[in-house]
């Protein structure tokens, strides 16, 4: 069905591209299990050293991994491209966003369901996921494992933040940008009030934890091969002042 793709570089290539695009909109690790064993490769989909693990800590090299995943199962077979396209998700979200080259391949879009539109989070959700994930690594991996999960999570709800009242950021802004974007720009954090002064000074102080964790969670935690983790007691100490920052703003910006 896919014959042209092999014949085609270019197109096969814009393919390799629009997929993968979709993928990091909208799969999570069940679409990757369900095209693994579609395609009959589940084996490489569980035993690739970072694919499931990067999308669920949110690393950086995610994007890398799903080029080579797509890339795999391609090489493996063309026709495994209709593996992912019989992911409604998938299928709706290519449709919506790239129509001329799916009919380009030789596709049809009846009987496709509605357009896929990513749920989202509220705040209260990210929060509690974030501290609920946090909790279950301080009991079984420790506290240097929740330094990742509590970054990656303040790094979502800041962003999730920013776009609820058009706060317009930096598409790779860092938590510590977004969160001076908050602060500055949010109405709920421009309220004025009596000790208005004094907790914005709180609030500044912030700045350079955030700044802190950023720096720890890239060179002293387990999101990437660090020899010199930190303590468990100062890994704490960093869950610990994050949590306080999401309690607060989850409270305040209600």
């Amino acid at each position: 069905m896919f014959e042209n793709l092999e014949q085609d570089s270019k197109l096969r290539g814009r393919v390799v591209l629009a997929l993968q695009k979709a993928i990091l909109e909208i799969f999570n690790a069940t679409d990757w299990k369900e095209i693994g064993y579609k395609a009959g490769q589940i084996d490489y989909i569980r035993g690739h050293s970072r694919l499931l693990r990067s999308l669920s800590w949110g690393d950086d090299d995610y994007g890398s991994c799903v080029f080579q995943a797509i890339e795999f199962l391609l090489n493996d077979d063309v026709e495994n491209l209709q593996c992912f396209l019989e992911n409604e998700k998938a299928a709706s979200w290519l449709w919506s966003n790239n129509s001329a080259l799916m009919r380009e391949i030789g596709l049809k879009p009846e009987g496709l369901a509605p357009t896929f539109v990513p749920p989202t989070l509220s705040a209260r959700d990210v929060v509690e996921r974030a501290l609920k994930d946090t909790e279950a690594l301080l009991a079984t991996s420790g506290a240097t494992s929740g330094v990742d999960r509590v970054h990656t999570s303040l790094h979502g709800y800041f962003l999730s933040q920013c776009e609820a009242v058009g706060i317009t950021v930096e598409k790779d802004a860092t938590i510590t940008s977004l969160y001076k974007s908050l602060r500055k720009s949010h109405p709920s954090l421009n309220g004025g009030g009596h000790w208005s002064a004094e907790i914005d000074r709180i609030l500044k102080s912030f700045s350079s934890v955030l700044d802190t964790l950023n720096q720890l969670r890239n060179h002293a935690s387990v999101a990437h091969a660090n020899e010199n983790l930190l303590s468990e007691v100062d890994a704490e100490l960093v869950c610990n002042a994050s949590r306080t920052i999401l309690h607060y703003l989850d409270r305040k910006l209600q």
